[in-house]
C-alpha cells in the first residue's frame, strides 16, 4: 500500500471522527427545546428602587451660587468677629463634587484651601459633618487606611441640607475661632438651625 493511500485513509478516519463529534449538534430540529423561564410579575419602584427617604438624598439638586457666596461671607464675617485681623478659606461644593464657589481671605496659605476642599469632600462623600467621620475613624490606623480614599478626618466640613435633601457641602480652613464653629455659624445664619456640634471622641 502506497504512502498516498495511507495518508488518504488517515485523513478519512480523522474526518469521520470529527463528524461523529459534531453530529449530535448538527441539526437544530434534533435538539431538545430549551425550557422557557417563567416571567415574574412586573417590578414596581416600591419593590426595586431605593426608599423615598434615600431618594431625597440621591437626587441631583445642587446648591446655587448665591447661597454658596452667602455661606462664604457669613463664615468670613464670623471669623473676623473673633479676630478683626483674621479670615478664612471656604469652599462650597455641589452634589456633583464640583466647586460652586470658594474664597480665601488675604494672607491665607495654600494649605488652608487644600484643607477646606478636603473637608468639604469628606462631608459630601460621607453625608455627614467631617467631625462625625473623624469621631468614627479618627485613630491613626483608620486614618491611614482611608487616606487613599480622600477622606480627610478633620473637623470643619458640613453637608448642606435643605428640606431633608443634601444639595452640597461646605469646608472651612484657616478660620479664626475654629473651622468647625465657623462653618456651623455660617450654615445656621444662611440655611437655618443646625444640629449641635458633636464633641470630639478623644
Amino acid at each position: 500500500m502506497t504512502a498516498e493511500v495511507h495518508s488518504f485513509r488517515r485523513g478519512a478516519l480523522a474526518l469521520a471522527a470529527a463528524c461523529a463529534l459534531v453530529a449530535p449538534h448538527a441539526s437544530a430540529q434534533d435538539a431538545t427545546p430549551a425550557t422557557v423561564p417563567t416571567a415574574a410579575a412586573p417590578a414596581t419602584l416600591a419593590s426595586a428602587a431605593i426608599s423615598p427617604v434615600a431618594m431625597k438624598r440621591a437626587m441631583v439638586m445642587e446648591v446655587n451660587s448665591e447661597t454658596a457666596m452667602q455661606l462664604i461671607n457669613a463664615c468670613i464675617e464670623h471669623s473676623r468677629s473673633v479676630n478683626a485681623a483674621g479670615g478664612a478659606t471656604v469652599v462650597v461644593l455641589g452634589i456633583s463634587g464640583n466647586i460652586v464657589a470658594s474664597m480665601r481671605t488675604d494672607g491665607q496659605i495654600p494649605n488652608n484651601f487644600d484643607s477646606a476642599l478636603s473637608k468639604a469632600k469628606t462631608a459630601l462623600y460621607m453625608r455627614r459633618p467631617s467631625r462625625l467621620v473623624a469621631n468614627r475613624w479618627g485613630d491613626p490606623e483608620a486614618a491611614l487606611a482611608r487616606a487613599p480614599l480622600d477622606i480627610y478626618l478633620v473637623e470643619g466640613g458640613y453637608p448642606i441640607i435643605v428640606e431633608d435633601l443634601m444639595i452640597g457641602a461646605v469646608g472651612v480652613g484657616g478660620a479664626s475661632g475654629g473651622d468647625e464653629e465657623c462653618g456651623h455659624v455660617a450654615l445656621t445664619r444662611v440655611i437655618g438651625p443646625q444640629p449641635p456640634i458633636e464633641a470630639p471622641a478623644r
